[in-house]
């Protein structure tokens, strides 16, 4: 915590971008695509905060995201999203059973959102029952295209035969939210899939909540007249926040877009580390003001101390249910919390470097 704010990093994830996890025979987007993750590593990260390539494309554990969450950032509670992506990948890209580790070695710190592909029919629909009722998942994670053979095929929310019953298998198991990747396609792939248009089938089913990710990229007054048609829309900060770095004035007009649309109570922040080191982007936003000249010629809101608290982490709890002072009181003084203390100041990627005996000031 923050002076007593609480932070929620609502994207998280532990990838594997070793190139034993290519999958046989050798797909041929992959290589584009690990080329582009690292890429984007490198864009949305001050120099002070960027790994080697070696460092970053690697098989990361779920015990080396909670040090750099929970020891070398003021994360407090955090969402892992597993990634469907075994077009590419033996495992996904990013495994599900990592996060699983996570929250039972940390449960009142580590929250579940499960990969399922709507295009494998009955398998995805057991697959949300296990993550929902089995495992504790609050939500499940969408990625909105399959790729065969060069091509790009479009998953959509709204599509009757396999979107749709993924959505009310979720409402059956008693999920909070569907997240879904949206505006940002990495590597040859078409745009067209990531639009937002299938988010519109969130007015047909108000019982859940429904979570686009990546708003600022593209689509941006799409996403925001979703805000404000649909309550059950929320948007997620993951990669946006980091344009702070890198196009400042890009960061102001979306999120003011986002809020003078939706207001401030349906957007949540999120680093995506480990794809950025939480710590610095989180820095970034709360000294982040937004300009004067938005506010008065734009008419975009403020975005006051109260705004960034509900952003940090209480829209995310009352998404998801959760006790915001119960939530706090959990994490107050805890291993993690103690470990922190300890560690300050905080050195950016201090857990992998020590484990493998690398200069952490270098």
């Amino acid at each position: 915590m923050i002076d007593g704010t609480l932070v929620v990093d609502a994207v998280v994830h532990a990838i594997n971008g070793s190139r034993n996890n290519v999958a046989e025979p050798i797909e041929p987007m992959a290589e584009p695509l690990l080329e582009g993750i690292y890429g984007l590593h490198m864009l949305l990260s001050p120099e002070s905060h960027r790994l080697e390539r070696g460092e970053f494309l690697r098989d990361w554990s779920g015990e080396e995201l909670e040090g750099v969450l929970f020891r070398e950032s003021d994360v407090d509670l955090c969402d892992y999203h597993s990634l469907p992506l075994d077009d590419f990948f033996v495992d996904g890209f990013v495994r599900l059973d990592k996060g699983v580790e996570m929250k039972r070695r940390t449960p009142h710190r580590v929250c579940l959102h499960a990969a399922v592909n709507p295009l494998e029919g009955e398998r995805a629909l057991e697959q949300v029952e296990h993550a929902i009722r089995d495992l504790g998942a609050h939500g499940i994670k969408i990625y909105p295209a399959r790729f065969v053979n060069g091509q790009t095929i479009p998953v959509r929310l709204d599509d009757p035969k396999y979107g749709i019953p993924v959505i009310e298998k979720a409402i059956e198991c008693g999920a909070r939210c569907i997240a879904v990747h949206k505006y940002f396609p990495v590597g040859p792939t078409r745009l067209s899939a990531y639009g937002v248009d299938d988010v519109e089938i969130a007015g047909a089913y108000p019982q859940i909540n429904f979570e686009v990710l990546h708003p600022g990229f593209a689509f941006v007054e799409e996403t925001a007249w979703l805000l404000a048609r649909y309550p059950n829309v929320y948007v997620n900060l993951e990669w946006t926040v980091s344009l702070l770095f890198s196009a400042p004035r890009r960061f102001a007009e979306v999120l003011g877009s986002l809020m003078y649309w939706g207001g401030e109570d349906r957007i949540l922040w999120a680093s995506g580390a480990m794809a950025v080191h939480p710590q610095v982007v989180l820095e970034a936003f709360l000294d982040f003001e937004m300009p004067e000249e938005l506010v008065q010629g734009y008419g975009f809101p403020p975005l006051t101390e109260h705004a960034k608290r509900k952003l940090l982490g209480e829209n995310y709890c009352r998404l998801h249910g959760l006790d915001i002072e119960g939530v706090k009181a959990s994490v107050a003084n805890d291993d993690w919390a103690q470990q922190r203390h300890a560690a300050t100041p905080h050195q950016p990627w201090a857990t992998i470097r020590e484990a493998s005996g690398l200069d952490t000031e270098a």
